[in-house]
């Protein structure tokens, strides 16, 4: 089996192979079969044959012809059909299978039962079976290609925009809802009509769609046919020229609309194809611009051929953007994340330990980002086209390499040298790849001499980060510049944060919101400094007017946005953060980078809520670990009358670890 990305030229180099394999001086009297599962395969597999000055017959359709020929181009479901009569006339000695993560099919399976003694070879962007069932039982070894950073790197595919619902919208929270399953193991069917064909959630699909890719043309991924019917017919209602196609639209009505959609739209082509899994697979047209996701699915493989589809290069294409109304993102991360296919290939359910396809057990859900530059926006932006290629020049060429460590075998990150135990999972933390092997400790994927095997970062702590970067044992990653780490030197009183670079170059943060500033852009020290006490003192007044006027009211500066942070619910009002559902800290304005939250634990400065006890007094943090994991805290005393704190004499510590309930243990007493 051969693994290679979507848009990268499988039928190119299966027709290549092809050429290769029937040369008379190599080999004499071979035939080859090449089977397909649609007809627009095999019509894309004749067009690429052709273009090699190769004849060939073709069996699809209920059709035969020229079957003789020393290439034969089949369709599976009329070859199965007709096996017992064909395989003596065909008896191919080499059989190649386009899209072979179907190969598990019965009706493929019984090729290998009819021609014993041909070789097999299968292609496949995704060697992925939902069953967690590995391909072993049909083929005997994966080849595997470049990352799709490398291909991005080198122009074969296209540099993308993602956007991603919010982890707290309506619509994430009706997904996670979901519950039913079907035959395939995929979300039921039945389930994902009721729940999203409904006029709300099309209506939404339309937004998001005028808001990023109004000018462009591409692809909707849907339900069902009833649900690509109406998001077709509601994007005409609002003007956009859009048809819905799916398996069961009569051929002649899909070629002709597939052409007038490869024809500009200046020239009357139509600019939207709703799709019902038809164009996931083998269509190529690299001019698409947009994929919109609205069809959620628990299959890694239907995830990466659908935005797969939008990563073909072409002249005058800038970029795809991916609009991901489904989160899709927060199961799967991005479509230019690595994975390990031999694990899937070989069979996660023979494969014990971290298992590289669950990525939701992964998946850095990042309640912290700023949102001052997503506005009350729906979607939030998760990695932009702008500078991927020359990011991904250095990651898309260093891999994972497994080394004999003593007599121990390691895989070693050939970018950084750090090594693990199992082959690490790279996933994507709001731009900037991180390697874990264990699901709890990562490794930001940077060359830097800050970045070795010691330092790694809990889980929990990169998740509750805020800002315009992460920090971490005094080292620092901004996410404007990925691919470089600054070291922390020091922490003014007001709030103003000095870095060193590798090469001993000074940097100025004004809070960790804010970017990085050289020394020499800011004008030297001093004058950085006094710019942080004005701003300061701007907020200050601007804070004191607000409580002067009264919090009960916000005069909003902006459009308000509110999201959740954690299990705290926060309202953003220009550069004021406002905590809507703690209440003793309701409506006090704070600053994005004071407020750290997750599931469990809110702090704010030195205050520290439990969410068990949101509606309780702060509690005063005396000692805390750097990871968000560890407290100790004083904790109020109160007399049962006047519900007063009257003094701190109790201490508790807070165990914060991940993936199990907060633990509060008192260490001291008034007693003690």
């Amino acid at each position: 089996m051969m693994q290679m990305p979507m848009g990268t030229g499988k039928s190119v180099v299966l027709a290549s192979l092809v050429r290769e394999y029937l040369d008379p001086n190599l080999n004499e009297g071979c035939r080859v079969l090449i089977v397909a599962h649609r007809m627009e395969l095999i019509e894309q597999m004749g067009e690429h044959l052709e273009r090699y000055g190769m004849d060939y017959g073709v069996i699809a359709g209920g059709k035969r012809t020229k079957v003789t020929m020393p290439v034969v181009v089949a369709s599976i479901q009329t070859l199965s059909a007709q096996l017992n009569r064909l395989s003596a006339t065909l008896s191919p000695t080499f059989v190649l299978i386009d899209e072979a993560h179907h190969a598990v099919a019965k009706t493929y399976r019984l090729l290998w039962e009819a021609w014993p003694k041909a070789r097999f070879l299968g292609l496949t962007a995704t060697p992925y079976r939902l069953s967690g069932e590995g391909f072993t039982d049909l083929f005997d070894v994966l080849v595997d290609s470049w990352t799709v950073k490398r291909f991005i790197a080198e122009g074969w595919l296209s540099a993308f925009d993602y956007y991603s619902i919010r982890p707290e919208s309506d619509e994430q929270q009706l997904i996670d809802n979901l519950k039913r399953r079907g035959a395939d193991g995929d979300f039921q069917m039945k389930e994902l009509h009721e729940t999203l064909d409904v006029a709300p959630c099309i209506e939404h699909l339309f937004d998001s769609f005028e808001r990023h890719a109004y000018d462009k043309k591409g692809i909707v991924y849907a339900i069902d046919i009833a649900h690509a019917e109406h998001i077709a017919a509601y994007y005409r209602e609002q003007g956009v020229h859009a048809i819905a196609l799916s398996a069961k639209t009569p051929m002649g009505v899909r070629k002709e609309a597939v052409e007038r959609f490869k024809t500009t739209r200046e020239a009357g082509g139509l600019q939207v194809l709703v799709s019902v899994d038809l164009f996931s697979e083998g269509f190529d047209c690299p001019d698409v611009e947009f994929i919109q996701l609205a069809r959620p699915t628990l299959s890694l493989a239907k995830y990466l051929q659908m935005v797969g589809r939008g990563l073909r290069p072409c002249k005058g294409k800038l970029c795809c953007t991916i609009i991901d109304n489904v989160g899709l993102y927060r199961n799967f991360g991005l479509p230019s994340g690595e994975r390990d296919w031999g694990y899937h290939f070989m069979g996660r359910n023979l494969n014990p330990g971290l298992d590289p396809d669950m990525e939701h057990h992964l998946g850095l859900h990042a309640y912290n980002g700023s949102i001052r530059e997503e506005g009350d926006a729906d979607l939030v932006k998760i990695v932009s086209h702008e500078g991927m290629a020359s990011r991904f020049a250095n990651l898309g060429k260093a891999g994972f390499e497994r080394k004999k460590q003593g007599k121990v075998w390691r895989w070693v990150d050939t970018m950084t040298g750090i090594t693990f135990e199992r082959h690490p999972l790279v996933v994507d933390f709001k731009g900037v790849e991180m390697m874990t092997d264990d699901g709890l400790t990562f490794y930001p994927r940077i060359r830097s001499k800050w970045v070795d095997g010691r330092s790694g970062i809990n889980r929990k702590a990169l998740e509750t980060q805020v800002g315009d970067g992460f920090g971490w044992m005094r080292r620092y990653v901004s996410l404007r510049d990925p691919d470089k780490v600054y070291e922390l030197q020091e922490v003014k009183g007001n709030g103003m944060r000095v870095y060193k670079d590798e090469v001993d170059r000074t940097y100025f943060q004004q809070d960790l919101d804010s970017p990085l500033v050289s020394k020499e852009e800011a004008g030297g020290m001093k004058a950085f400094m006094e710019m942080c006490d004005e701003r300061l003192e701007e907020w200050k007044k601007k804070v004191w007017k607000r409580r002067r006027d009264g919090n009960m009211g916000l005069v909003n500066e902006q459009h308000p946005t509110v999201c959740y942070r954690g299990f705290v619910k926060l309202v953003y009002d220009g550069d004021l953060v406002y905590i809507l559902n703690i209440h003793e800290e309701r409506l006090i304005a704070y600053h994005n980078w004071e407020i750290r939250a997750d599931d469990g634990i809110c702090t704010i400065g030195n205050k520290l809520y439990l969410r068990s006890d949101k509606d309780g007094k702060a509690l005063w943090i005396r000692k805390r670990s750097g990871d968000f994991q560890m407290f100790v805290v004083d904790v109020p005393m109160v007399e049962d009358s006047s519900k007063e704190p009257l003094h701190y004499d109790a201490q508790m510590m807070i165990i914060n670890k991940y993936g199990k309930e907060v633990e509060v243990k008192q260490i001291k007493g008034e007693d003690d």
